[in-house]
């Protein structure tokens, strides 16, 4: 203790000091929870961003980002079965034709005809065939701008169970 630093004055820098790593320490979390721990990977609404800054939307892109999207309110069809969903995977064949294709800035709607069917090891397996909307939103992360799907829906494609292979009938 220096001579001329009383008792007092120890006791008030510390708590200054522990104000100043409080201050801080919050600025920080503050700061990362206004940007995301992910970075920002935000949806473009900008509404002065010109079309050469948009990528296109081409069928690669379509083809490719397909994978995980689900569809729902598939009917048999029959008619007879059930309605069911239907999520794309990147492993099942796929014949994809771009429709119709509305770009207007960061938004997309495009409509699809596709042709699919169950993969390899499907317990269940289907073709399914006919058209659905997808709505796409340009998104920005750090350095990309890229196309995603952000809502599907069915306009007419149905579903046909498929026999299941003679191999995955056996119980060897």
């Amino acid at each position: 203790m220096q001579p001329s630093e009383s008792r007092g004055e120890r006791p008030i820098r510390k708590k200054e000091e522990m104000l100043r790593a409080i201050v801080l320490i919050s600025g920080l979390l503050g700061f990362v929870t206004l940007n995301g721990c992910g970075g920002p990977s935000t949806t473009s609404q900008d509404p002065s961003v010109s079309p050469s800054d948009v990528p296109e939307l081409t069928s690669e892109v379509i083809r490719e980002r397909i994978n995980g999207a689900r569809v729902g309110e598939i009917p048999d069809e029959s008619g007879t079965g059930q309605k069911i969903s239907w999520r794309f995977f990147g492993e099942e064949p796929k014949e994809i034709t771009v429709v119709e294709k509305k770009v207007e800035g960061p938004s997309a709607t495009v409509v699809l005809d596709v042709t699919t069917q169950s993969g390899p090891r499907a317990r269940e397996p289907r073709h399914l065939a006919g058209q659905i909307r997808t709505e796409w939103r340009l998104t920005a992360g750090w350095v990309l701008r890229q196309w995603e799907i952000v809502g599907t829906e069915n306009i007419s494609m149905k579903y046909r169970n498929l026999p299941v292979p003679s191999s995955q009938n056996s119980n060897r």
